[in-house]
């Protein structure tokens, strides 16, 4: 009887083991990773202190990372850390749409495979580009990367959006199956473990998904566009970690389509959250007191920047903020 008691606790105290970094950091700031449409290169917006609405354009504007590989241009930007912080990856969408013959229906079905990655030690000095694939021959694409940081293996969850064809269809010329999100996991981003599907519920073109840890172990809210559903970001939450039990809240917005979810925690008030949804020219703001209730309010923004498109926000501590503001804020 004690036998049986003390396996039951065990296994429920493994399902509540924090699959994110549970960190006891001091964060004094925000950083934007972001891309533009005329521009598809990796740009940073830095927050005036803990302030969420108001930023100063980095390095004047000009690329803090530009690619040399693959397609030559990047989108869905994505920066990465551990527990740490003594080492980052930016993860990106290897695609350029301005290419002569643009085509989105080529590029799901012939897209490139593979994410354009830099690293960091400091977020100051970066490696140079590569291009690494991630995705099987199977997939049309690789589109729209992000990342989560897993303490109890030491190594990150990285997950994407793609749709699949038939072994049998190697050029990919059939019908696909809807968009899905896959997943596959790395210690350094230069191996990964072999892809998988994560969320791919029948009959549902789903893309665009980014995860939000909401301070406690295990417990997440997680974005994502449904494009059979009016194109509307969704929200879940979870108590028992990444790969537990989801409970659907519902569209945070219904007006207009949305896309590009970049989700973030207020860095002085517990239990508020922001969000950032790309309304197919750029980002706009919402906010929520309640993770659990929707629609998310539209908060007063006016200095809020224009022109950004699907990336990300972290927070920074003093000694980041402080490094990046002296580097790249002239």
């Amino acid at each position: 009887m004690h036998f049986v008691a003390l396996s039951f606790i065990l296994a429920w105290m493994t399902i509540l083991r924090p699959t994110h970094a549970q960190t006891n950091h001091t964060f004094v700031g925000y950083l934007i990773s972001t891309f533009s449409d005329p521009n598809p290169t990796v740009q940073w917006h830095l927050s005036k202190g803990n302030d969420p609405s108001t930023y100063s354009f980095l390095n004047r504007g000009q690329p803090i990372l530009r690619s040399t590989v693959g397609t030559k241009a990047v989108r869905d930007v994505f920066l990465v850390t551990n527990s740490a912080r003594d080492e980052w990856f930016m993860i990106c969408t290897d695609l350029d749409v301005t290419v002569p013959g643009f085509s989105w229906d080529r590029v799901t079905r012939t897209g490139s495979r593979s994410m354009v990655i830099w690293k960091s030690k400091d977020l100051i000095n970066w490696s140079g580009p590569t291009l690494t694939l991630v995705e099987d021959p199977t997939a049309g694409m690789l589109w729209a990367p992000s990342a989560v940081w897993d303490d109890t293996t030491s190594q990150y969850h990285v997950f994407w959006s793609s749709q699949l064809y038939e072994p049998s269809d190697p050029s990919h010329r059939g019908t696909a199956t809807p968009k899905r999100i896959r997943y596959a996991t790395t210690k350094d981003f230069l191996t990964f473990t072999p892809p998988k599907d994560y969320l791919a519920p029948p009959n549902r073109a789903i893309i665009d998904q980014e995860f939000l840890p909401l301070g406690k172990p295990g417990h997440f809210a997680r974005f994502y566009k449904d494009e059979t559903a009016g194109s509307r970001v969704v929200i879940e939450t979870s108590t028992t970690g990444l790969f537990g039990t989801w409970k659907t809240v519902g569209n945070v917005r219904t007006e207009g389509r949305r896309e590009g979810p970049a989700a973030w925690a207020d860095n002085r008030t517990p239990g508020k959250y922001y969000l950032l949804l790309d309304d197919y020219t750029q980002y706009l703001p919402y906010e929520t007191s309640d993770i659990g209730v929707v629609p998310w309010g539209v908060p007063n923004w006016p200095a809020f920047p224009r022109g950004l498109k699907h990336g990300c926000v972290t927070p920074l501590t003093e000694g980041e903020y402080e490094a990046v503001r002296g580097r790249y804020l002239a």
